[in-house]
């Protein structure tokens, strides 16, 4: 969970004011909470549910994990990125970060756009060093990688292994982190529709989305996956 939710009254950095003090003085915040609140009592165990199990998904197949997180960057997932993703795995010996680093994807029979394959590549190969350096296979190295990097969403170019490749911003960032059993919310388009729609005041830009989805989640005592699980059940059940 983000730090908001260690305590309401920690100050974010000396002289600052505290994010939580600040935004429950905003118009409509203390109303957005209440939306959120009703709409987890809706879809919160849905949410959990979800949200267990998500850094499971390609347990055994990182590469294929890699492939899905990169295609996903401005396209339908269901009907784009899930066709992406299958024809990588017809062409790839095995669905692993280690083939993926080897085997720059086919651009043109996936219908990838310039600079996705080198991403692809590039970042499965980081991903394979940073296990091996560790002694752990891919899954548990991808997961170690993720609680590492834990605190860097508003600097993922610190990070040389994921956040510094060419081609990943924030949003793939946080993706990845929670491919890979991390806690985070990907601040995309759909989570800040989501959260308008709730009623909280969401200004244009990733990290935005992120302060506005960290305090919320604090509100509630959520964390960010669950809250990401719950604006997508939101999202495919129209509540209010």
């Amino acid at each position: 969970m983000g730090s908001l939710a260690m305590s309401d009254n920690m100050d974010s950095c000396e002289g600052q004011p505290r994010v939580l003090d600040v935004l429950r003085r905003r118009p409509g915040w203390a109303t957005a909470v209440a939306r959120l609140r009703e709409l987890y009592a809706h879809g919160g165990a849905a949410a959990r549910e979800e949200a267990a199990g998500y850094g499971q998904t390609y347990q055994g197949q990182r590469g294929a994990m890699v492939v899905d997180v990169v295609a996903s960057r401005q396209r339908t997932y269901q009907s784009k990125v899930r066709r992406i993703v299958d024809g990588w795995r017809e062409e790839a010996r095995e669905p692993t970060l280690a083939w993926l680093a080897e085997n720059r994807p086919d651009r043109p029979r996936l219908g990838l756009m310039a600079g996705e394959p080198e991403t692809m590549r590039q970042v499965a190969e980081n991903l394979v060093a940073f296990a091996r350096s560790r002694g752990l296979d891919e899954d548990d190295g991808c997961h170690a990688w993720a609680e590492q990097v834990e605190g860097l969403e508003h600097a993922h170019r610190l990070d040389h292994v994921v956040g510094g490749v060419s081609g990943i911003g924030p949003a793939l960032f946080a993706l990845m982190r929670m491919r890979c059993g991390g806690i985070a919310i990907k601040p995309d388009v759909r989570v800040r529709s989501e959260l308008r729609r709730l009623g909280f005041e969401v200004p244009a830009g990733e990290h935005a989305i992120l302060v506005v989805a960290d305090a919320a989640a604090a509100e509630l005592g959520l964390d960010l996956l669950v809250l990401d699980q719950l604006l997508w059940w939101a999202k495919e059940h129209h509540k209010p």
